[in-house]
């Protein structure tokens, strides 16, 4: 089951019911100490005790709409249906988004899950490698290895990267990343990142602004390190309302979707760009008169 084809939690959850019980009539899948038949068929009653509901009928009654699903129901079903952590995420946005009543809030939701289903490909980097977080050269070095045919030629990769990177440094980061697992080196040599895409943890949310901090940074650093035609950088002080306030953050989410998009489609890059949207406030918010 894909849950990010999904907009319906309903809809998901019956198809995902109805994908277990298949699965529960298939030759040999009727379990230790079943003999199949009857007992093997997967039911809303077995359902509801997989999940811990006391209600048989439960299930149902929210797949035909007639329930609303509670939080602690929410998580009851994530475990029966076997998400994983970004699925459950979805999930719950799903349930948010289908059982609100408010249209700005229905909105936000729909949103939120764009920006989910569009990350359904990132792996989720764990924890105990937040160092990777913690020094901008390790996805730099990732990201241009995954451009580059490197097989450990160091004076090749140290050259490509703008600006240069030290050879110690870079020698230490694909030791690293090899230690950590996101870089492996196939039968020929070559070294490859073991996921194209990964995103951190939410308990690394400080070091990911310490991190874009520093991408900042660098982009000041770009204005004068490249040609007009390498680069685009603007800037501009913007006089608006809460509500267009609102909608060039909306316009913006949905630039940063396409042109990630792009990217993801990217079969053959030749390069590694920096991609930056900045959008914040110079002032404080007018008090009404």
């Amino acid at each position: 089951m894909d849950i990010y084809l999904y907009e319906d939690f309903r809809k998901f959850l019956e198809d995902s019911f109805e994908e277990k019980r298949k699965g529960a009539t298939r030759p040999g899948a009727a379990g230790p100490g079943r003999a199949g038949g009857a007992e093997g068929k997967y039911t809303h009653r077995r359902l509801a005790a997989e999940a811990g509901f006391s209600n048989p009928g439960y299930f149902n009654d929210v797949v035909k709409g007639r329930r609303t699903l509670s939080d602690a129901a929410q998580e009851k079903l994530v475990a029966v249906f076997s998400l994983k952590t970004n699925e459950a995420e979805y999930f719950r946005l799903l349930v948010s988004y289908g059982q609100s009543k408010d249209a700005e809030e229905r909105q936000g939701l729909y949103q939120q899950m764009i920006f989910r289903r569009n990350r359904s490909t990132f792996v989720r980097l764990n924890p105990v490698n937040s160092k990777y977080y913690q020094d901008y050269h390790y996805p730099l070095v990732r990201s241009a290895i995954q451009v580059l045919d490197f097989r450990g030629d160091y004076e090749e990769l140290a050259k490509f990267i703008r600006p240069a990177v030290p050879v110690a440094t870079l020698k230490k980061c694909v030791r690293d990343l090899c230690e950590w697992g996101l870089l492996t080196q196939d039968s020929h040599g070559r070294y490859r990142p073991a996921f194209k895409n990964q995103e951190p943890a939410p308990s690394m949310g400080d070091l990911i602004k310490r991190l874009n901090r520093e991408w900042v940074m660098q982009a000041a650093d770009a204005l004068f390190a490249f040609p007009k035609e390498e680069r685009y950088i603007y800037s501009a002080l913007l006089t608006v309302s809460a509500e267009t306030f609102a909608e060039i953050q909306r316009r913006i989410e949905k630039f940063r979707e396409e042109i990630v998009e792009l990217a993801k489609r990217e079969e053959k890059p030749d390069r590694v760009m920096q991609f930056n949207i900045q959008h914040f406030p110079r002032s404080h918010v007018k008090e009404p008169k």
